[in-house]
């Protein structure tokens, strides 16, 4: 297992409370993952306790996330791209406890957010099945 560390943000009115389990298993990730609504808990990011390197993903709220991995002390950033992304649709996530505007190209589905996360988790890759930018 590559990650060594989860953190992730647990809103209670204005206020974050940032989680951190040590030494995530698989079944800890996911479940941090299943609770993303874009309300209480909008992001979650990974590392192996360097934290140039990272994944991270935000969202869930409409079941949409956004997900990028950042290497690199965030010199190289890519985000998971949606190929069946409809041009100039745009969907509102929150993502760290903001609301914001992102392309439809950039919000995926909670399928590949688990299938990139479990590659992530374990190897400290992106998972070149799918297309990044």
């Amino acid at each position: 297992m590559y990650v060594k560390r989860l953190f992730f943000d647990e809103w209670k009115d204005l206020y974050n409370v940032e989680k951190c389990v040590e030494c995530p298993t698989w079944e800890e990730v996911e479940k941090v993952i299943n609770m993303l609504d874009g309300n209480n808990i909008t992001q979650l990011t990974m590392d192996n306790g360097n934290e140039d390197n990272y994944l991270c993903i935000g969202g869930g709220n409409n079941g949409l996330f956004n997900v990028f991995v950042s290497e690199n002390d965030n010199t190289d950033i890519f985000t998971l791209i949606n190929t069946d992304f409809s041009p100039k649709v745009m969907h509102k996530l929150v993502t760290g406890g903001q609301e914001g505007d992102f392309e439809d190209k950039i919000c995926v589905s909670i399928k590949a957010v688990k299938i990139v996360a479990k590659k992530y988790y374990e190897l400290g890759q992106k998972d070149n099945s799918f297309i990044w930018e």
